[in-house]
């Protein structure tokens, strides 16, 4: 085989950033009914009276309000943690040898609470721009 048939496929880390971003997209819907659910003052209505309600009053580009804010948490979150996970792999087999679970797990956890420290404030938007 030729050496470039050969070369390793190194993986990118902010695909993981944008494929979140892709999902937000298809998802935010489902995610800004769940808010209204749940911050509703009066009565209790289900999730289909709710989106027709929604898009009766406001149109149905209304249940896309406050995708921005979606897009930079997720941007911001998921980027921020398969970033340090990759960082963090790389320092801890520079080689590619095959890490163990535990230490992927503390790796994972770590990056994990790096990306929600850093994408809190964009949830934060995100729930108060879907309200």
């Amino acid at each position: 085989m030729s050496e470039k048939s050969e070369k390793k496929r190194l993986a990118r880390w902010y695909f993981g950033g944008l494929g979140s971003a892709g999902a937000a997209c298809c998802t935010h819907p489902l995610d800004l009914l769940k808010v209204h659910l749940q911050t509703q003052q009066e009565g209790k209505i289900g999730i289909v009276k709710q989106t027709v309600s929604i898009v009766r009053g406001q149109g149905i580009l209304a249940l896309y309000n406050g995708l921005s804010a979606s897009l930079v948490r997720q941007l911001t979150y998921s980027t921020t943690r398969f970033a340090i996970y990759e960082a963090m792999k790389k320092q801890v087999s520079p080689d590619g040898q095959s890490v163990p679970f535990s230490q992927r797990l503390v790796m994972a956890a770590v990056a994990g609470a790096c990306g929600g420290f850093v994408g809190t404030p964009g949830d934060l938007v995100n729930v108060r721009m879907q309200n």
